[in-house]
């Protein structure tokens, strides 16, 4: 097979398997250098035809990023603060009907819940659920009998149906909480913020530990109304405000002189309450964040323009 060939093969493939790889280790640089590192073992490959080319470059991606999540889960113990997954400004590359679920599956919120599952929980999960992999092909590319990852996948279905952090509410709706935060902001009125946060709600920023930001979680309706009205409120009223979808749902871009400042963005429950708030302050996050756009697809693939 000519090398044109093959690169052209792998870069239909590539989109689907940035966004399998992102998925995984929540870091777009990462995903990048594994989905470069799978081009290359391919472009260089010389062995026998290779029947399947989709299945034998998903599991290249895969096993790398396995192998990549060893040491990134060592790497996180001695992370400064809370860490968050890179954000991504996105778009849709279909109907407003199909948009929440595609979302739904790149949310801050459930990627960070698949940080605890077990890698190969996690892989399994993403492989059949969000990209429709039949057990007979995730069994070759974990390398496990089909029975076995049908169990890893169920364990992780349920621990995700569980803790419920799939749901995205309408539109309308996010725009509405996002709308509270703007006024909660602008005038340290949390009142009707706090109608929209569940008791138990959390928020938790992400600095690294470079910049100035909260570095504990903030847990409880009032410890975060008290957080907004009395750190948010001042240090954030001057300050541009505007709407940018973060990893498919509606989040602020909090903009300080021209330079962006932070992000914000919600986790939500069954009811379309606010679970979660998750604030990125990271500097080298945020402008990665401003340089890349990503277009969600249903087959779970990004394309990044």
């Amino acid at each position: 097979m000519m090398a044109e060939t093959k690169t052209d093969m792998f870069e239909l493939a590539r989109p689907r398997l940035m966004g399998l790889a992102y998925r995984l280790l929540g870091s777009i640089s990462d995903a990048q250098d594994i989905v470069q590192d799978t081009y290359l073992k391919w472009i260089s490959y010389s062995g026998p035809e290779i029947e399947n080319p989709a299945g034998w470059l998903s599991r290249v991606c895969t096993n790398r990023c396995l192998d990549e999540l060893k040491s990134a889960n060592r790497q996180k113990l001695d992370y400064i603060g809370s860490w968050i997954p890179d954000q991504i400004q996105t778009e849709f590359e279909v109907s407003a009907e199909e948009q929440l679920e595609i979302a739904s599956s790149l949310t801050t919120a459930f990627l960070l819940l698949l940080e605890r599952l077990t890698p190969k929980e996690r892989a399994a999960y993403l492989l059949h659920d969000v990209f429709s992999m039949p057990f007979d092909e995730v069994a070759c590319i974990l390398d496990m009998q089909s029975a076995n990852c049908r169990k890893l996948a169920t364990r992780a279905r349920e621990y995700v149906a569980k803790n419920n952090v799939r749901h995205v509410p309408e539109k309308q709706h996010q725009e509405k909480l996002l709308e509270a935060f703007q006024e909660a902001i602008k005038t340290g009125n949390v009142k009707i913020l706090g109608t929209m946060l569940r008791a138990e709600s959390d928020l938790r920023a992400d600095s690294g530990g470079k910049v100035l930001a909260v570095q504990d979680v903030i847990v409880g309706h009032d410890a975060i109304c008290r957080f907004v009205e009395d750190i948010l409120s001042h240090a954030w009223s001057e300050m541009t405000m505007t709407t940018q979808i973060l990893n498919g749902t509606l989040g602020l871009l909090i903009v300080d002189e021209g330079n962006v400042h932070a992000t914000l963005s919600f986790g939500y429950d069954a009811k379309g309450q606010i679970s979660q708030i998750y604030i990125m302050r990271h500097p080298e996050k945020l402008k990665q964040m401003t340089s890349t756009r990503g277009v969600l697809s249903t087959s779970g693939a990004i394309f990044w323009k």
